[in-house]
């Protein structure tokens, strides 16, 4: 074309004189060449990948665009991909070479990249139900999917999990890693008996504290004294394995006694018990041996940056993560954890239309240095962790390393936390920009949304997000706690939280929350958001500074409706025209009050029962009416008229507006996902003690306060012990920072029925001792109280007893609990003299409820000892 063109320029110019003639031929073949060169720049070539061929996989595409580039660098290239599967044994890596590429399904293909392998070897069955294969003694991983659902391996139990009653560590390896030993009911690990000292190293326990869990290998356990002992980094303290942390015991060969569970022993035989309608000749079984799918790796830094590479139509399934030696420790949001499509130093990439699942890991992750880049009507689904992840932990000191400007538009992430329930749907890091927008994030175990990574108000990147219509939904499932379904960390100027549709989010202990701005959140508008059925309240900030949180919708909160948590001395929040609709008890809960927080011009209503807003909203321009809904209780916000709602200047959104959007059958998709059932996790057993320090150990659950320089609390030999050859010492000395150390707590949480309590105590010279009930009410309320002092043990109404100094007494105290608290009984045996029993002693505080402290405290001024053996507390 460039040629016959050319050769048309001279007849062009004919009626012209020479010198015009020749100045314009000039010009014109300047701007021919130009145009050849743009023409050339643009020019693309398709390339076809097929089972057939002849390029079989994207990886050989991508080899011959490498080889033919290196005539023509500048060349685009459109690679079209055939239906089939495509199977890969490690990640496809793309380099700044491999920019400006299209892969693309072809015209109603869909293609699948498989890092996994079809497990074809011949299945037995066994008469148990169980079906077995042998695989090559060297293929291990940790998942494995049927017919294309999520299989579950070998755990106990089968839902939720059992609880720990007490964890302790002991520093190893000059303090860099601890041991820790976890003692738990011996009924509950009883399918750990006969199993080797081999079989066990090679068992499993997934650890739930608050938001993190701890996934690491057993070294040891003793199933007579429930003791699981294990080694890794030491527990944070203010997040450690303790009472009634939640735990599952996983990959053991016994644990496989529910359908749909497997196990693949060290020798490569893999077992299975199927699920109803499975038949073991024609199930699809898929197993991983790549860890990740594909791996986009530019350097930023160095300007070699992958540039315009894109994917659409393109299903990425089955990566795997095998758990390592040491396991995985404790992080929020499983932020150690890496993705399936891993992606560092890149500009303009896109996922369009593809499917990421079936992974070990997170789905996608735009890491380092990346920026102007696309995910959308992506569909990001089973995934060992959370769906996508943006920016980093860190702060890159190079500008070029920072992650920006990176969508996430009208895409599905569901069904998560399979090996990290801690992870997140959609989370931003250190990265600004970003807009996550009018996706479906729906059943996963923590937080739907986290926007942040800082505590506190030091420097964040994580400015000018846009989190708006997104629909989330059937978060937490009561498997973890502190989180929401947005949730924010650290300052984020301009960050805006908009017309978010969020409901079902169930936390298992506290802070299941809606919207959730956490720690120096700051900055941050909340507008036209919808928030109902969550656990605790539909907004709760715990501190910040400067966040609008207006025209929102909150809705039946279980516990309370709205929370605010720190005071600082500076505005915090500004609430207003929100309306909230509720039906529980309490409106506002935590501190309010004061000059840090601005509340007004709100709506609230409770189904025609009062409400009292004294406590947080005085404005005088807030109004209790009822908003009109057409049918709330089944999600119908719409209004029937808005006369309530304008008096407060209410401005109505379109609530349908939150999720995806586009084609008929892509919204059908999002809507007709499976939900989880929203189960409650069991209630921990009733706490109760029942020691005679012959372990050396302090009692379940017990704190201690104290001097350790002036005396403290200690498990010692003795030879007048009560029984066996130990008791607990408690030793005063002058001078304490405080007169009730040293102390020992319990933490009961008994709020019905009967509690005792009964220990032997021996008192030395010049003790002073006391023993309290309290609750957890701030002010505390006292029930019963006792105090024995120069030889005197006294209590309310009237008791006195007289008791001798180096010598074991028993004391024993039983009060009802709830509705039938205010009385108490307390029985009191001294050696050769017939008990004392006092019966309905009143309580110190007449509207004492519920136990949550029972205290052991020595409150002398001088040097004393005091001992107690055999301690009990019960219901």
């Amino acid at each position: 074309m460039f040629s016959k063109f050319a050769q048309a320029i001279p007849d062009m110019f004919s009626s012209k004189s020479a010198a015009v003639r020749s100045v314009s031929r000039q010009s014109v073949a300047i701007a021919i060449l130009i145009s050849a060169a743009v023409a050339c720049d643009a020019a693309e070539t398709t390339l076809h990948v097929s089972p057939a061929g002849p390029l079989h996989s994207l990886t050989e595409a991508r080899d011959e665009i490498r080889q033919r580039r290196a005539d023509a660098p500048n060349e685009k290239f459109r690679v079209i991909v055939a239906d089939g599967r495509y199977e890969i044994s490690e990640p496809i890596v793309f380099e700044a070479q491999d920019s400006n590429v299209v892969y693309q399904a072809a015209e109603g293909a869909a293609p699948v990249i498989s890092g996994g392998r079809q497990i074809t070897t011949p299945w037995t069955a066994t008469d148990s139900g169980v079906w077995s294969t042998q695989l090559p003694q060297d293929w291990r991983f940790d998942q494995l999917w049927i017919n294309g659902n999520h299989a579950t391996r070998a755990r106990e139990p089968d839902h939720f999990f059992h609880y720990m009653l007490r964890g302790q560590e002991t520093l190893i390896e000059n303090a860099r890693r601890a041991r820790q030993t976890l003692t738990v009911d011996p009924d509950d690990i009883a399918s750990l008996q006969g199993l080797s000292p081999e079989q066990i190293r090679n068992v499993q326990f997934l650890a739930f504290h608050k938001w993190d869990t701890t996934r690491r290998f057993l070294e040891s356990a003793d199933t007579a004294t429930g003791r699981l002992v294990s080694v890794g980094r030491g527990m944070k303290s203010h997040n450690p394995l303790t009472l009634n942390t939640g735990y599952i015991l996983e990959n053991y060969r016994e644990a496989m006694d529910e359908p749909g569970e497997w196990f693949l022993a060290p020798d490569g035989l893999l077992s299975y018990r199927p699920r109803e309608g499975e038949a073991m000749d024609t199930i699809e079984c898929i197993a991983p041996v790549s860890d990740r799918l594909v791996v986009i790796l530019g350097d930023a830094a160095s300007d070699k940056s992958v540039k315009n590479l894109e994917f659409h139509g393109l299903a990425f399934r089955h990566s795997g993560l095998i758990t390592p030696p040491e396991g995985f420790e404790p992080s929020q949001a499983a932020s150690p954890i890496e993705a399936a499509v891993q992606i560092d130093g890149a500009q303009g990439i896109v996922f369009a239309d593809c499917e990421i699942g079936h992974t070990g890991q997170y789905g996608l992750w735009f890491r380092k240095g990346c920026r102007d880049s696309r995910i959308e009507r992506c569909w990001i689904h089973d995934l060992g962790a959370g769906g996508v992840r943006i920016g980093e932990t860190r702060i890159a000191k190079n500008l070029a390393e920072r992650t920006s400007h990176i969508v996430v538009d009208n895409s599905i992430v569901n069904h998560g936390g399979h090996m990290f329930p801690c992870a997140v749907g959609i989370w931003i890091g250190h990265s600004g920009d970003n807009q996550i927008t009018h996706n479906e994030i729906a059943d996963l175990f923590y937080t739907g949304i986290s926007v942040g990574w800082r505590w506190g108000y030091s420097e964040s990147l994580a400015a000018r997000n846009r989190i708006e219509h997104n629909h989330i939904h059937h978060i937490g499932q009561g498997w973890l706690s502190d989180m929401g379904g947005i949730y924010t960390l650290g300052p984020a100027p301009g960050t805006v939280l908009r017309g978010n549709r969020i409901h079902d989010i169930d936390s298992w202990g506290y802070g299941g929350w809606g919207l959730y701005n956490d720690e120096g959140s700051t900055d941050i508008l909340l507008e036209n958001n919808l928030v109902y059925r969550t656990k605790s309240g539909g907004y709760h900030q715990h501190y910040g500074r400067d966040n609008i949180i207006r025209n929102n919708i909150f809705a039946y909160g279980r516990e309370y409706q709205v929370r605010r948590s720190r005071v600082e001395d500076h505005l915090s929040f500004t609430y207003e025209q929100n309306i909230v609709l509720f039906d529980s008890e309490e409106l506002f809960h935590g501190r309010w009050g004061d000059d840090g927080v601005k509340v007004g011009r709100n709506l609230y209503w409770r189904g025609g029962a009062e409400v009292d807003i004294s406590k947080a909203d005085t404005s005088g321009e807030s109004v209790i009416a009822d908003p009109r809904f057409v049918d709330p209780e089944h999600d119908d916000f719409r209004f029937i008229d808005t006369t309530a709602a304008d008096k407060i200047g209410f401005k109505p959104f379109d609530v349908s507006a939150a999720g995806v959007y586009g084609e008929p059958a892509w919204k059908e998709k999002a809507a007709s996902l499976p939900m989880p059932e929203m189960l409650k996790a069991p209630e921990p057993r009733a706490y109760s003690v029942r020691e005679d320090f012959e372990t050396g150990e302090l009692p379940l659950g017990a704190r201690v306060s104290a001097d350790k320089e002036r005396g403290g609390i200690e498990v010692v030999e003795v030879d007048f012990a009560q029984r066996g050859s130990k008791a607990l010492r408690f030793t005063d000395t002058p001078d304490q920072p405080h007169a009730y150390y040293p102390m020992m707590s319990l933490a009961p949480k008994h709020s019905s029925g009967t509690t005792r309590c009964r220990f032997m105590i021996r008192l030395g010279e010049g003790a002073v001792f006391q023993h309290e009930w309290r609750d957890a009410a701030k002010p505390f309320q006292i029930g019963p109280s006792l105090w024995i002092e120069k030889g005197v043990l006294k209590a309310k109404d009237g008791v006195s007893v007289k008791v001798p100094v180096d010598q074991w007494i028993r004391i024993e105290v039983a009060a009802q609990l709830g509705q039938e608290a205010g009385h108490w009984h307390l029985r009191v045996t001294v050696p050769g003299q017939e008990p004392q029993t006092f019966r309905d002693l009143t309580t110190t505080s007449p509207g004492w409820q519920n136990l949550d402290w029972v205290g052991f405290v020595s409150q002398a001024k001088d040097n004393a000892v005091v001992y107690l053996d055999d301690l009990e507390l019960a219901q």
